[in-house]
């Protein structure tokens, strides 16, 4: 079961994009989540879905720039129980150059961008800091990080919320609460359509063509989907020893969010199967290989497997525990795996066990997929196993 089970995440902008893709994240890992935005038809729409899928899950209607607002949904979600997750997602973006911005469009995308993070989390922060446990995620964007022509004022508002985020870490540094950020590029979500819309109207580009301008701009070979944002949210919520904290984890479609591989995906190929088809290591770093590593001992109880289900994804996570001690030994992260090498006796089983199998794995691994190769053998060396793991890293 994940660590996030039962607790009470909120996730603004979750109307739709990135939102709603964070708060179906949160909800598979086994939150209670609201639902909030501005739209009710929206909200009410991204909840209603949850709940058809068996999840709690809570609409609510805010603007994030509304003080008053902000109040309301701490009273509400407050009904299903204490805030340990925040995810302050709700944003706008606008292109002009600076001498066609006015104070009205800067002030707005600074309000909703910034002040309604600054909000929200200055709402739901005490009730972490006295439970002593919590994980606030912002969603700023690669341009938090630097510039470019025709968003000075997003770009603004996303480094006041890159620094925002920094600032409010390192306060609650040794609380139990951390503070992080995921930078994305361009995401495939109605926000960038609406970016293509205007690029189109504005130049008379294609649509083709404007897609590829605009990330060219952002230094981008595709477009991010929204469930890759939602995976690093959710990897930066994890309940670890040692949790990340004042963070920023940059999507940008061509590298691993460890950012020490390329990843290689030949179209001819096709898209891959939530694994990446190879990682090319960038110059510097020490391979590691790790040999196959099981579960420890007492990890299903003596006897044939007869088939139970359950029984695998208790192995596996035994399994990737210890290929993550020894590359934590040599002074890794789990982003420093290339590759992984799973031998199973069984693939059936493997393949029933997928759906929980992907809770252990993102808990574990977060948004990072290795390179994979699936091996079905006879046994293993340790004759009650059902899974082994061999990995190869590269450290610092």
């Amino acid at each position: 079961m994940s660590a996030l089970a039962g607790k009470v995440a909120v996730v603004t902008g979750a109307g739709r994009g990135i939102g709603a893709a964070c708060a179906r994240a949160l909800a598979a890992e086994g939150c209670d989540v609201v639902v909030a935005a501005r739209s009710r038809d929206q909200v009410e729409r991204v909840a209603a879905e949850l709940t058809a899928g068996g999840h709690r899950a809570r609409a609510v209607v805010c603007d994030v720039t509304s003080e008053q607002d902000i109040l309301a949904l701490r009273r509400e979600t407050g009904e299903l129980g204490p805030v340990a997750v925040l995810v302050n997602n709700a944003g706008a973006a606008a292109s002009m150059s600076v001498i066609k911005t006015s104070l009205e469009e800067w002030n707005r995308l600074m309000a909703v961008n910034a002040t309604g993070a600054f909000l929200c989390t200055r709402a739901l922060l005490p009730g972490m800091l006295e439970r002593k446990w919590g994980r606030v995620v912002n969603v700023a964007s690669t341009a938090g990080l630097h510039g470019a022509r025709y968003i000075a004022a997003y770009a603004a508002a996303k480094h006041a919320l890159v620094g925002f985020s920094r600032s409010a870490a390192a306060e609650v540094e040794g609380t139990g609460v951390t503070v992080n950020a995921v930078c994305p590029g361009f995401v495939d979500t109605e926000m960038t359509t609406e970016t293509l819309d205007r690029i189109v109207a504005k130049t008379g580009r294609s649509r083709a063509e404007a897609l590829a301008a605009a990330l060219a701009s952002a230094g981008q070979p595709r477009l991010i989907r929204a469930d890759e944002v939602a995976a690093a949210v959710v990897s930066l919520c994890a309940d670890t020893a040692a949790p990340p904290n004042g963070r920023e984890l940059v999507l940008d479609g061509s590298e691993t969010m460890g950012g020490r591989f390329e990843i290689i995906n030949p179209e001819a190929l096709g898209a891959p199967r939530g694994w990446n088809n190879g990682l090319l290591a960038r110059a510097g770093g020490r391979v590691l290989f790790i040999a196959g590593q099981t579960a420890p001992t007492g990890r299903r109880a003596d006897g044939p497997p007869d088939g139970a289900t359950a029984d695998f994804p208790a192995q596996f996570e035994g399994a990737l525990e210890r290929v993550l001690a020894v590359v934590r030994e040599a002074g890794g992260v789990a982003s420093d795996i290339g590759r992984f090498t799973i031998y199973v006796t069984d693939v059936a089983l493997y393949r029933a066990s997928l759906k929980p199998l992907g809770v252990v794995y993102r808990r574990l691994m977060g948004g990072h997929y290795p390179a994979m190769a699936l091996v079905e053998v006879t046994s293993l060396v340790d004759a009650r196993a059902l899974v082994e793991i061999e990995a190869t890293a590269v450290v610092g």
